[in-house]
């Protein structure tokens, strides 16, 4: 049998490397060197006689042979380790590296604290974390860069699927500063809202549009005094009191809890809405800790709602 001569650690730096489609990604998941795993790669290849990889701009590309020696490794190692937990009678440990983007405030505010303990609990976990919109976690997930996102928008490609998590609250706020200046002037009204100055992540102001219709049925012409595609920065020119500006309702709460006072404009009464989604690469085979912690996130985030 073929089988006999080769080293089965062979195949499992196989399956890592056909996963992450990355010499170098393999080796950080195995915590070994780059050229080891390059290495053990070719010996494989000679072993069995066939080309697995294409290198193409220093990828490695897996051939056809290859698509079907991974259907029967990756299931073999999946039912083995099965095995090896029931007849042990040890519990599931996750390991290995999970790659996971998100937005930023909602990242830190909300998914890092469950990252922390999901981390605690499964000491061989790593996670690598991208801080990024919707736009660039289509292109991460796509190339295979990322297991899975968090986008608050829905231009994705059709190859990624997305479920939807949780509703963040938008609010339109001030500074206790500037809502002083303000206070004794303020109706629910498009006149008044024209009045005031505003922050807003984008040119043209299309999140404040989207809260004007929401609450007020139609478009004010509102002043801009600062565009910036940031929440961070958003918020720090609200709490400066540059003006009013939208943000999330979990980060006004936790602007709060670090000493800044805020002014809620209440609107029609209607909370304005973001849906927050969970998005990965429909078809890609993934390992059980990168599911396990998926689950883990997906079940943590909706409790919050």
């Amino acid at each position: 049998m073929i089988i006999t001569n080769i080293n089965l650690n062979l195949f499992n730096i196989f399956v890592k490397v056909y996963e992450s489609q990355s010499m170098t990604k393999a080796a950080e998941l195995l915590f070994m060197t780059q050229s080891g795993v390059s290495q053990h790669i070719k010996h494989l290849e000679d072993e069995i006689g066939l080309k697995l990889f294409d290198r193409i701009k220093q990828r490695p590309v897996p051939t056809e042979r290859a698509h079907q020696l991974y259907q029967v490794a990756q299931k073999m190692f999946h039912d083995l380790e099965h095995v090896l937990l029931e007849i042990t009678g040890k519990e599931r440990a996750f390991s290995g590296a999970v790659n996971i983007g998100v937005p930023l405030e909602f990242g830190n505010n909300l998914v890092l604290p469950l990252l922390a303990k999901i981390g605690h609990e499964h000491e061989n976990l790593h996670f690598h974390i991208k801080y990024g919109h919707a736009v660039e976690m289509n292109q991460l997930l796509l190339r295979g860069d990322l297991d899975f996102a968090f986008v608050d928008e829905y231009n994705i490609d059709r190859q990624i699927k997305t479920e939807a998590i949780l509703q963040e609250i938008l609010v339109l706020c001030c500074s206790k500063m500037y809502h002083s200046m303000i206070k004794d002037r303020i109706t629910h009204t498009a006149k008044f809202y024209g009045q005031l100055d505003f922050v807003d992540y984008v040119e043209g102001a299309p999140v404040l549009k989207m809260w004007s219709h929401h609450h007020l049925g139609g478009e004010v012409a509102f002043k801009v005094r600062a565009s910036l595609m940031d929440v961070q920065g958003m918020s720090r020119m609200i709490c400066e009191g540059l003006g009013v500006g939208i943000l999330p309702l979990h980060v006004v709460e936790r602007l709060e809890r670090e000493g800044h006072e805020l002014f809620i404009f209440k609107g029609s009464g209607k909370p304005l809405t973001n849906t927050i989604s969970l998005a990965y690469l429909e078809g890609r085979t993934y390992s059980q800790s990168v599911l396990g912690v998926r689950d883990l996130l997906r079940t943590g985030l909706r409790k919050k709602t």
